[in-house]
């Protein structure tokens, strides 16, 4: 028996997008993020002993790929600078029952990973650098409300957590 050349195409682009998992369900733990989902605005507010540093942030969040992941797009601007752009891709891997993160900013050119995990309105990150000199951060996103969101990012120093910014958000819209 001969097969046309298209059956076996489409035969094998079905078998290819079944192990992709397409139509499975996004994991269930992603409906616990669900909080990070809209449009923010608020101030970054530096850990800059001396003198004050305080930027206006915002952020465009939204969930795609069939929910499975969340990503985050934040341009703050410092008084007197451009604004900075990056953009933060959120996950959970039901195999090691984590949240997965990847940031893409610009002042890398290679992403950050951290790995994490939620805790009521509490999603916690700890970053894995590559670099064996590159400190550990940690980032901590902090549900206040359903229109309120507060945000820390930390750096590991020695066996102490060292902030160097908080951020405090209001939803719009």
């Amino acid at each position: 028996m001969k097969f046309p050349i298209a059956s076996i195409l489409v035969f094998a682009a079905a078998a290819s997008f079944a192990q992709q998992g397409h139509g499975n369900q996004a994991p269930e733990a992603m409906k616990g993020l669900s909080f990070l989902v809209g449009n923010w605005a608020g101030k970054q507010n530096f850990n800059n002993p001396g003198s004050p540093l305080i930027a206006d942030i915002t952020i465009k969040a939204h969930a795609f790929a069939a929910g499975r992941f969340i990503e985050e797009e934040l341009h703050t601007t410092l008084p007197g600078a451009k604004p900075t752009e990056v953009h933060h891709f959120i996950s959970f891997d039901p195999k090691t029952n984590e949240y997965h993160a990847w940031w893409f900013n610009d002042t890398s050119n290679t992403p950050s990973e951290l790995t994490g995990t939620l805790t009521g309105n509490e999603l916690v990150l700890l970053s894995h650098p590559t670099n064996p000199k590159a400190p550990v951060m940690r980032a901590t996103y902090d549900k206040v409300s359903d229109s309120a969101m507060n945000y820390k990012l930390e750096m590991k120093m020695g066996d102490s957590w060292q902030e160097l910014f908080h951020n405090s958000y209001q939803k719009k819209g």
